[in-house]
């Protein structure tokens, strides 16, 4: 009777069906477009990266395995083979909850899970490295308690794949044969055999995910393979003993420093080789592994005995790692916020970055679920199979790929809009749709589509009028978890850092490093509560009913519909570009102007400072002493005309001759007079004294005689009167001290003597309004020049009154945009240098 039930159903279902040319062609439209959509997205860079391979072979060869690369490997495989291990143990208790239990607790967990997963790899490890510093540890950098930390906090992130797949071979495994053992008392035995080929998978998977990341390494030094990769690419030089991470290499020619974008990307393909081939065989070990899983659909158990549920005690071990995995790093980011939450303020501080990263997501959403729609209506297994070597072949390897296939000059509406970051994430998590719509095609599903075909409904009919009525949660489901790891992706995201729309990943990327820093915390909390808010919605999507009947489709198209365009003045000239040769540079961050010869000083993030003359023609470089730990963020020429360096992470402050010779130095880490946390900038008065900005806890201004004895000291870490959060430039004028109080977002005004003036200016994108200010400078009429970081734009701002004058830049790659801005300086001339950090050069121009 059930039968003939469902088989009238189908008739029904099938006779309302109308057989119109429009429906046909709308069908193959559906599956053209997922076919063209994984082709540009997945088929394209993987066949990139092919080609790179066979094409530079002499590459790959000259870059054997000698003891520093063998070395490299050995340690990302250690490492992250540490992480799959710890993540399947933490994972045991809540696969055997998921596979044995019973009730709403049982379920609750399977609920809970997928949030960690969801959550962005950084937040996770710097939630953990909050806790550290809570507790009073201090690790130094790439030591093993460190190296453990970030074990942990990938194993933190990652451990709901094991618990999650070792729990679905344990439901679907026999429990008759489990029941059976029980009586013969080899159950443990037996379980243990029959999740064993899962529990091995999942470690593997995990450790693929793991080699993947470098943003949880990479700030506190640690030299993997991921991390490397990201810095050939940035740099063109070739990893050694000597350029680990934070350094280029000692002996490398500058020559070398000059390769193009092309050479750079080869050899970033070259160093992943031999990790890809790692990757290779984990995948390959995850397919053997997690043929149980498979194999146990072809059969139906029944339900398990009771004898053979999980206990309490699992269900609340389950919870309590649920507690201390995801809890924990978020409350210990709670602790450690100084200042207060305030959700106006936090609302302005990021709401472009926000607004950019759901507007994106929201359109790779679209996109996937057009994707995984319209792959219902043909198998589509060799469409899968791309997008999982697409996803394999790691973040950082495709958005390389995607940057040399797409940055064009007749492709810039791709490269420079939204189009690129919606191919990175549809080519990292395609598969997942790709996988909802191959379930579709599989045993459960092939009865109803046999049945449809004799009741003679077409194959697009069937899938309109049947598969999606009843597929479309799962297929909603897999379409939201792609949305939501496009809000938390990192590697792909840092690397081709979009300007339109800005994003929020690649601002926390740039402050992950600070030991605690209120703009990171908050921010990483807000996106935890946006994962944690849109994954409730996928959870909420698996129990709406089945009131959906098609769904429209979305092209590419659609994303260039929020590229933007506006007005932009072009630049009187943009000097450096990007790599380690003279007059080129890494991730610029400070510049400074000497009137006594006409020239400027910049420093990069490789703490390599050169010397450019008024064309930008280099004449001199040198690094500063050391680097591991972190680069200058701040320059300044004195009245002496040597170059004041405030070494932020070492804690002092170097003064060197114009040649590059260290003069002396002073401070040390601390927090009374004369030890500085992070110095930013060095300012001087018409007396000879010096003053000092510094962050960290410790947000002040010191001022000092010129032996370097302090003399007295002003302001607090806050957003009150005469407080400030993050002094980041400094300029006197007639006696009155300006400074970018960077994330308060507005300018402060002391006297010299240290008493509070007034403060200019508010959160926003207006004229007079600010968003991380960076850079200041004054021009030759006495109007403070402005550099924001946050609205990625210079501002001329009247210092008498805080009204803003004139504005240039807006956020992009071209001429005359700006991404990212550090820093700026005024010459003589009345042109204004900004430091056009994103980019990779300075930009030249008159107000």
């Amino acid at each position: 009777m059930r039968a003939q039930s469902r088989r009238q159903k189908l008739r029904r279902l099938c006779s309302a069906v109308c057989p119109s040319p429009a429906a046909a062609d709308s069908s193959f439209i559906l599956l053209a477009s997922s076919l063209v959509i994984i082709a540009l997205c997945c088929l394209l860079p993987v066949a990139w990266v092919v080609l790179q391979i066979a094409l530079n072979r002499h590459v790959i060869t000259g870059m054997g395995l000698d003891g520093f690369r063998v070395a490299l490997l050995g340690r990302t495989i250690l490492y992250n083979g540490a992480v799959g291990v710890v993540a399947v143990l933490l994972g045991l208790p809540a696969a055997w909850v998921l596979g044995r239990g019973r009730g709403w607790p049982a379920a609750a967990v399977g609920l809970v899970l997928p949030i960690s997963l969801l959550m962005p790899s950084l937040v996770i490890a710097y939630g953990w490295k909050q806790l550290v510093r809570v507790l009073g540890l201090d690790f130094l950098p790439a030591s093993w308690p460190d190296v453990a930390r970030c074990v942990w906090s990938l194993a933190t992130w990652l451990w709901p794949v094991p618990a999650m797949l070792v729990g679905l071979a344990l439901r679907r495994s026999d429990a008759q044969v489990q029941q059976q053992a029980l009586l013969d008392g080899v159950l443990k035995r037996v379980m243990f055999r029959q999740v064993l080929g899962p529990m091995v998978a999942s470690g593997c998977i995990v450790s693929l995910l793991a080699m993947q990341e470098f943003a949880v390494y990479e700030p506190t030094g640690i030299s993997v393979v991921a991390t490397e990769v990201r810095m050939v690419f940035e740099t063109g030089a070739f990893s050694s003993p000597d350029n680990p991470i934070t350094q280029i290499m000692g002996a490398q020619p500058p020559a070398e420093g000059s390769a193009s974008q092309q050479a750079r990307a080869a050899a970033a393909v070259a160093t992943a080789m031999p990790m890809l081939v790692v990757i290779a065989i984990l995948a390959i070990l995850a397919m053997l592994g997690a043929r149980v899983l498979s194999a146990a659909d072809q059969v139906d158990t029944p339900d398990f005995p009771r004898a053979l549920e999980a206990p309490v005690a699992a269900t609340l071990l389950s919870w309590l790692i649920v507690a201390v995995t995801l809890a924990v790093p978020l409350v210990a980011l709670g602790m450690s916020l100084k200042r207060p939450f305030d959700v106006m303020r936090w609302w302005g501080e990021f709401s472009p970055q926000i607004l950019g990263t759901l507007v994106v997501a929201g359109i790779t959403g679209t996109v996937a679920a057009a994707v995984g729609f319209g792959s219902v209506f043909r198998p589509t297994r060799g469409l899968l199979v791309v997008a999982i070597l697409s996803f394999l072949i790691g973040g950082q390897i495709l958005a390389i790929a995607l940057i040399r296939l797409y940055n064009r000059p007749w492709l810039g509406w791709v490269y420079d809009g939204v189009a690129i970051m919606v191919m990175a994430y549809v080519g990292r998590f395609g598969w997942i749709v790709l996988w909802a719509a191959a379930m579709t095609w599989g045993r459960p599903w092939r009865g109803l589509r046999d049945l449809a075909a004799v009741d003679g409904a077409t194959a697009a009919q069937t899938a309109r009028h049947v598969i999606w009525p009843l597929a479309w949660p799962t297929l909603g489901a897999a379409t939201m978890f792609v949305l939501i790891l496009s809000l938390s992706e990192v590697p792909a995201t840092v690397l081709i850092s979009p300007q339109r729309p800005q994003m929020l990943v690649p601002m926390l990327m740039t402050w992950v490093h600070m030991l605690r820093y209120d703009p990171m915390i908050e921010a990483s909390l807000a996106m935890a509560g946006i994962v944690i808010a849109l994954g409730a919605i996928a959870v909420a999507l698996g129990w709406i009913g089945n009131r959906w009947s098609r769904m429209i489709p979305t092209t590419l198209a659609a994303m260039m519909l929020i590229s933007g365009c506006g007005d932009r003045a072009r630049p009187q000239a943009i000097w450096c570009s990007t790599g380690v040769g003279p007059a080129q540079v890494i991730y610029p961050r400070a510049i400074a102007y000497s009137p006594l010869d006409d020239t400027f000083f910049i420093v990069d993030r490789q703490a390599r400072i050169q010397h450019l003359d008024r064309r930008g023609k280099c004449i001199g470089e040198w690094r500063t002493p050391q680097w591991a730990q972190g680069k200058p963020v701040g320059l300044s020429v004195g009245p002496d005309g040597n170059l004041y360096v405030p070494d932020t992470h070492y804690h002092r402050v170097l003064v060197y001759s114009p040649d590059g010779r260290l003069v002396r130095q002073w401070g040390q880490q601390g927090t009374g007079p004369g030890q500085f946390i992070y110095p930013t900038d060095v300012a001087f008065d018409s007396k000879g004294r010096i003053f000092v900005s510094e962050y960290g806890d410790n947000d002040r201004v010191q001022v000092f005689d010129e032996a370097g004895n302090c003399l007295y000291a002003f302001g607090s870490f806050g957003d009150g009167p005469g407080q400030l959060s993050r002094p980041q430039s400094m300029v006197i004028r007639d006696d009155l001290l300006y400074i970018t109080d960077s994330c308060n977002h507005r300018l402060s005004v002391f006297k010299t003597d240290g008493t509070f003036v007034r403060t200019m200016g508010k959160v926003g994108s207006g004229a007079g309004e600010f968003r991380f200010p960076y850079g200041l400078d004054l021009d030759n009429n006495g109007r403070l020049v402005v550099c924001e970081f946050g609205n990625n734009r210079v501002q001329l701002i009247d210092r008498h009154t805080g009204r803003g004058v004139a504005m240039w830049g807006m956020a992009g790659r071209e001429p005359g945009e700006l991404a990212y801005p550090w820093g700026v300086a005024v010459d003589r001339h009345g042109r204004v240098v900004a430091v056009d950090a994103g980019n990779n050069r300075l930009q030249v121009f008159e107000f």
